[in-house]
């Protein structure tokens, strides 16, 4: 008697079957519509490793791998009892592709219906995302879900919360809020330090993300956070996250950052115009960064989405992004101690960030979710951190010509 079963899914893809197979080989192109993390060794025999942030997991071998046409694989994910069996076939049809997956040899009894329906909610909703991404490029695992419109500035631990007196295991500090959107209109600005969302905890990136996963747009959450040290409330309604425009070749994408960076720039410059050095060394509390260490903050940042961009035009795996090491600070302070030296440094990495855009390689703007996503993070993700900052250094240089000037 057989006590296995099987899932069957079909999609139609408006992309063509080169274009499936690889999303559905490439450790990098699989992170773009099915999973948070990969490891993946793409030959018959290869094991490939899964990682989504919910928790689940999954890996298995390579079976059978027919370029444009079929990938068999082997599948066990957390707490799955048994070693299963899952098969993409790819057939082209008018200019694009018909995907059928069958997941097999899965366990039949009622015992095993949660495992089942787990899997089927997530396959229907993976090769969903798998159409979104290749014809559009949108991931819809962003796109659809509710969105806040916070800018992060970091994190707090736990042992600093308890430094300022807030009554929590750690937060998510702001650098402010996007025009438009559900936390501008609840008041919540740079600096405070959301704590709780809804009832959850929101001590790190996970834990907020996993606060926000169960609302959709247009919900109504109650946020608490702490402004000053004091513990505040506000309810925000959830919008969805807006489209981005990306100019649809490398050279206008380099030319749009180009002229982004020069409006940074002018800022930049305005703020900084006849400061002097033991202003720019000047910080208010001995654990505080002075202006060159925000300058310092700026070029860490900005090369780290370069080694993003990097990741996500070869089959590379940045996992996560590291949060203001100050080891990483004081490198480039101690390299370029004066003022001049660290602007034209900044200025330089602006630079190497618009040629990196020009040279983008014709296989990674064919990618429409890598393309997309790359345009995204250095035309609207990073210029608002940016934008932040260049406010906090004046600020602070306005606090140091007044602590530093004669009696």
């Amino acid at each position: 008697m057989d006590n296995t079963t099987e899932l069957t899914f079909s999609q139609e893809i408006e992309a063509t079957p080169t274009a499936v197979y690889y999303a559905l080989t490439n450790g990098a192109a699989l992170r773009e519509w099915l999973c948070t993390t990969s490891q993946v060794a793409t030959r018959v025999g290869g094991r490939f490793y899964l990682w989504w942030q919910q928790g689940y997991w999954a890996t298995g071998e390579f079976l059978e791998l027919v370029p444009e046409q079929k990938v068999i694989c082997s599948w066990q994910g957390r707490l799955e009892t048994a070693v299963t069996k899952v098969a993409f076939t790819l057939e082209p049809a008018d200019g694009g592709t018909n995907l059928t997956l069958v997941h097999s040899e899965l366990p039949a009894g009622e015992d095993a219906a949660e495992m089942r329906q787990g899997l089927k909610e997530g396959w229907e909703a993976g090769l969903a995302n798998l159409k979104s991404v290749l014809e559009t490029g949108l991931d819809k695992r962003l796109y659809d879900q509710a969105f806040l419109g916070i800018l992060i500035a970091g994190l707090v631990t736990a042992e600093q919360a308890s430094e300022m007196g807030i009554d929590a295991e750690g937060g998510v500090r702001l650098n402010g809020t996007m025009p438009g959107t559900g936390a501008a209109a609840a008041g919540l600005a740079g600096e405070d330090i959301i704590v709780d969302m809804g009832g959850s905890a929101t001590k790190d990136f996970p834990t907020l993300q996993a606060a926000i996963r169960p609302y959709r747009p247009g919900d109504n959450v109650k946020v608490t956070y702490y402004r000053a040290g004091e513990r505040k409330q506000a309810v925000m309604t959830l919008s969805t996250r807006p489209i981005p425009e990306i100019p649809q070749t490398p050279a206008a994408l380099a030319d749009a950052l180009a002229e982004l960076y020069a409006e940074l720039d002018a800022q930049l410059d305005k703020a900084l115009a006849g400061v002097t050095e033991a202003e720019a060394d000047y910080r208010p509390t001995d654990d505080s960064w002075n202006a060159k260490e925000l300058l310092a903050h700026l070029i860490t940042t900005e090369r780290g989405l370069q080694m993003g961009a990097a990741t996500q035009i070869t089959d590379g795996n940045l996992d996560g992004f590291p949060n203001n090491p100050a080891a990483w600070v004081r490198s480039i302070t101690a390299v370029y101690p004066t003022l001049p030296e660290i602007i034209a440094l900044w200025k330089r990495t602006e630079a190497e960030s618009v040629a990196l855009m020009a040279n983008l390689p014709e296989t990674a703007v064919a990618r429409k979710a890598t393309y997309h996503n790359i345009g995204n993070q250095f035309l609207y993700g990073l210029p608002g951190h940016t934008r932040a900052h260049i406010a906090e250094i004046q600020a602070l240089l306005e606090t140091a010509k007044e602590a530093l000037a004669p009696a």
